[in-house]
């Protein structure tokens, strides 16, 4: 019962993390294993934790999986209305991830980590306006040693984004503009694709727990103030633009149906 009982974990965690601005690390504190995650994903404990370890995985492979193909769907088809729910997804989740920074109180110079994580996504909005752009294998050029580097790279640093509550490993892909080659290749199953993106994932895994730990351990509300502006300033790279028409109402609604999901999800204890 436990192995069904993980894997349904699993697939809610991918679900959750294969959509920007949703977390998987706030879908596992929600289920209450966010702990045990913690502590299983280490080279010391992850042995004896491998009946917990696989099913939660295998689940949330399957839970990517079946959402990959929706959401390639919706990029090519509806592009706009989907980039305001991912708008709505962020705004949503922005008062949750606030109050876990102020904890008991603010330290002033913690906003200085703040405003150089908005000002740093205003500057990448500005010499890349198409970061976001969701751009498909074709439109990278194909596979290439130097696409395959930058994949690995941008697979490791979201899978740190994914161990912290608050945060979507999803949204760091979709702001490294990776994230549209992403779900493509889980949706057409591009083993090579997928084997570097794991690559990544193991390496940001067992890379960067020992950083997030220590972080969180030593200067939390330091780190969480970064991904605060990180976050705020991800809806500037995000924007689709906006026309009044069905779209764009189609568009705005889209937004605040999304941003109230996120709003009730991330404050969930």
């Amino acid at each position: 019962m436990s192995y069904f009982k993980n894997f349904i974990c699993g697939m809610l965690i991918g679900i959750a993390n294969a959509i920007p601005g949703v977390s998987g690390g706030t879908m596992a504190v929600i289920l209450n294993i966010y702990d045990k995650i913690m502590y299983s994903i280490s080279l010391k404990n992850i042995k004896e934790n491998l009946r917990f370890l696989i099913p939660l995985l295998l689940g949330g492979a399957a839970g990517i999986f079946a959402l990959s193909k929706v959401i390639v769907q919706a990029m090519e088809n509806y592009p706009v209305i989907l980039n305001f729910c991912f708008i709505g997804l962020v705004l949503g989740s922005i008062p949750a991830l606030y109050k876990k920074a102020k904890g008991d109180g603010i330290n002033k110079r913690n906003w200085v980590f703040f405003a150089v994580a908005l000002v740093l996504m205003v500057f990448l909005t500005l010499i890349n306006p198409d970061a976001a752009s969701n751009k498909t294998l074709e439109e990278f050029g194909g596979i290439s040693p130097g696409f395959c580097v930058w994949l690995f790279i941008t697979a490791a640093v979201s899978m740190i984004a994914m161990i912290l509550p608050g945060l979507s490993g999803s949204l760091i892909f979709l702001l490294l503009g990776t994230y549209g080659i992403v779900m493509e290749s889980i949706a057409t199953f591009n083993l090579i694709l997928i084997s570097i993106i794991g690559l990544g994932v193991l390496a940001g895994g067992f890379t960067g727990i020992k950083v997030i730990k220590k972080m969180l351990r030593f200067h939390p509300q330091a780190l969480y103030f970064g991904i605060l502006g990180l976050m705020i300033g991800s809806i500037l790279i995000i924007w689709p633009g906006f026309s009044f028409s069905i779209e764009g109402l189609s568009a705005v609604t889209g937004l605040v149906i999304f941003a109230a999901a996120a709003y009730l999800l991330s404050a969930r204890k």
